[in-house]
């Protein structure tokens, strides 16, 4: 699915973020777009499709505070790592308004979450629900749903879940607002 970039703008205030995110097989990304885009028809709510992000799994999102260059510090970590299966096996939320599938945690998963941090934890401030050690992986399929939205979501996605089983495609550092790829590393 091409992804437009779109009007979105960093929130006044807030510092510059960068993200390092996973990506999957396309056969996976495409299933999940398009049961993100159900979502969104279902409940009426487009958040999740705003920002025009691909289906991922944040390996960490960092505020850069000093003015380094994060392409420049994370290059030679990201063209490090290696591919690994991966099995998104349930449907959760983040309360109070937000869908997810969470991938089983996996020894390769753990590792390349350590060495992304070994090195960005150095330079930049890790988000607090993205540190080290209390970090749980998930994609997000809904966000800033209201209750009656994410029963609605929770209803349409759960009656036809079944576990989806991938490979890891890429590592990409991403900038959020507007969400662009900086540095898009093939795992291979």
């Amino acid at each position: 699915m091409e992804r437009p970039q779109t009007g979105a703008v960093r929130p006044e205030g807030e510092t510059p973020q960068f993200d390092v995110i996973l990506r999957f097989e396309q056969q996976t990304e495409e299933l999940f777009d398009k049961l993100i885009e159900k979502l969104a028809r279902v409940t009426g709510n487009t958040t999740r499709l705003y920002n025009a992000q691909p289906p991922h799994v944040s390996m960490g999102i960092f505020d850069i505070v000093d003015g380094s260059d994060p392409v420049r510090v994370m290059e030679g970590v990201l063209r490090g790592l290696r591919p690994f299966s991966v099995t998104f096996d349930a449907i959760g939320a983040f309360l109070p308004g937000t869908l997810i599938v969470t991938p089983v945690m996996t020894d390769e998963m753990i590792a390349m979450n350590r060495t992304i941090h070994t090195v960005a934890d150095r330079v930049f401030v890790p988000s607090r629900q993205y540190v080290y050690g209390a970090w749980t992986p998930h994609l997000t399929l809904a966000a800033e749903l209201t209750r009656e939205e994410l029963v609605q979501a929770f209803d349409a996605a759960g009656l036809e879940w079944k576990p989806v089983s991938s490979r890891t495609a890429s590592i990409s550092l991403v900038h959020h607002f507007p969400y662009s790829e900086k540095l898009v590393v093939p795992l291979a």
